[in-house]
């Protein structure tokens, strides 16, 4: 079922989610959830959903990793590369905003599947950034916590002459 995302300043998207303990039905319905809300996201398109962004204080999210929806639960982030990269992030709790984040290029992961089995992948480049966005989420971080930190400025697409979109800076929220 289609879930309506938090978005800010609720104070619920700050909340570090809870290990999920229990491998059954619910665990497989809310990850139907975030499926399907993930999928109607097409302006911008979805990349990743976690479990917070839609009320749910439990620690999963889904991802599109080379255009397939895979579910993380109860992921850890085992190592990170020395390599770093910007790259330009929104989400859709923080509603058109975008801004730079730097974040190491490459992780090594340890997350269960839908069944309880843990499986540990390596990713580089977009699924790495997705990850760790979503990563964030399970621990009440948000990309514009990064983005502040790190000295950053925000964006957000206006339409500007001849209705031909840009971005144009806005101060910190």
């Amino acid at each position: 079922m289609v879930k309506k995302i938090l978005i800010t300043p609720d104070k619920k998207l700050r909340q570090i989610s809870q290990e999920i303990t229990g491998f059954d039905g619910s665990l497989k319905s809310l990850i139907a959830d975030l499926t399907e809300t993930l999928e109607i996201q097409t302006d911008p398109p979805g990349l990743g959903l976690s479990a917070p962004q839609i009320g749910v204080f439990k620690r999963v999210f889904v991802a599109k990793i080379r255009n397939k929806i895979k579910a993380f639960v109860n992921p850890q982030i085992l190592k990170f590369s020395q390599k770093e990269v910007a790259y330009l992030e929104g989400c859709f709790s923080v509603p058109n905003l975008y801004g730079h984040v730097v974040r190491p290029a490459e992780i090594d992961l340890e997350a269960n599947n839908l069944h309880g089995k843990k499986i540990k992948s390596h990713h580089t480049g977009l699924p790495s950034r997705i990850i760790q966005h979503e990563v964030d989420h399970l621990n009440g971080i948000l990309f514009i916590d990064h983005v502040h930190s790190q000295n950053g400025k925000l964006f957000k697409v206006e339409k500007g002459k001849g209705g031909k979109e840009q971005f144009v800076e806005v101060t910190y929220v």
